[in-house]
């Protein structure tokens, strides 16, 4: 039997690639970054500028991704899909593990949710991905960073997510199809 068609969803996908861009656009940016120590945190006092900038970028995000994923999978705040999604969000050091994990916990649900609820996770993690990039590039001239900071988020957040992504709606196929 064949597998239907699960179509992307392209809110989310519209999400991650205008939230990255601009991400590692403001990263660009000439901002007060903080001394690296070789002792305690490993950083100097972090200027309330950055900070700032960190925790706004940090929600918009979060609140684009809690949104986007909502409405592509269909689901409600109080979804256990749902809360899985906003569990593993929440460590957003890598792409691959957050998108699979928010994936399998919709994979009893159609394909469209599993991949929606995986890449999901994206909105939230790449960004800040490039954002991270770009901070550590912020010393180099603008164009030259910025193309810098989103091919490395390329490489190392968005082909992770994308195949996290894909595994996830798979799995959720196949489920779907011997339920």
């Amino acid at each position: 039997m064949a597998r239907p068609r699960v179509p992307p969803p392209l809110p989310t996908i519209l999400a991650i690639s205008v939230l990255t861009v601009a991400a590692a656009a403001v990263g660009q940016w000439d901002w007060a970054v903080p001394e690296r120590v070789l002792s305690g945190w490993q950083v100097s006092a972090v200027p309330h500028s950055l900070t700032a900038m960190l925790v706004l970028t940090s929600l918009t995000c979060l609140l684009a991704g809690a949104g986007t994923t909502l409405h592509d999978g269909r689901l409600r705040l109080r979804d256990p899909a749902f809360v899985g999604w906003l569990v593993v969000v929440l460590h957003w050091a890598f792409t691959f593990v957050p998108a699979l994990l928010a994936g399998l916990a919709a994979h009893a649900r159609p394909p469209a949710t599993a991949l929606a609820s995986a890449l999901g996770t994206g909105v939230v993690t790449v960004p800040l991905l490039a954002l991270g990039f770009s901070l550590f590039a912020s010393r180099e001239p603008f164009a030259t960073g910025l193309a810098g900071s989103l091919w490395t988020t390329v490489v190392l957040g968005l082909l992770p997510l994308a195949l996290a992504a894909l595994v996830a709606r798979n799995l959720a196929s196949r489920k779907n199809l011997t339920a």
